[in-house]
């Protein structure tokens, strides 16, 4: 079994509300809980209409200052997750990609050649 911790989501309203505030503290605390309860990934969801690059940028930083767990990048957008990929220290998991348009094309070959997993949605 794969556990994927998935508190640092944007669609959380207290989270919301700590990613909206630039709290921190509380989000690098939800990190290293989740981690030290067995995380095999911590999933980083911003789920803000603007800036979503940025944040999530932001919020990879943040738990890769206090843990050293893969992380699992989470967004509807396939375009946002071949962006922030980049930013981690080491190979994680995109999370997630379907059939629906050209997500699989638009990601699979960004994560070829890679030690990067997905989750596919079929």
């Amino acid at each position: 079994m794969i556990i994927i911790a998935e508190k640092l989501n944007g669609t959380i309203p207290s989270m919301a509300k700590a990613i909206a505030g630039r709290d921190e503290e509380w989000i690098k605390d939800i990190a290293r809980k989740e981690a030290a309860d067995g995380a095999a990934f911590i999933d980083v969801c911003a789920s803000v209409e603007v800036g979503e690059v940025e944040t999530l940028h932001w919020m990879i930083d943040l738990v890769q200052s206090v843990t050293d767990v893969p992380i699992s990048i989470d967004s509807p957008s396939t375009e946002v997750l071949a962006e922030t990929y980049k930013f981690c220290k080491k190979p994680g998991l995109i999370n997630s990609v379907s059939l629906e348009g050209d997500k699989i094309d638009t990601i699979f070959p960004v994560i070829a050649d890679t030690d990067w997993e997905c989750v596919a949605l079929l």
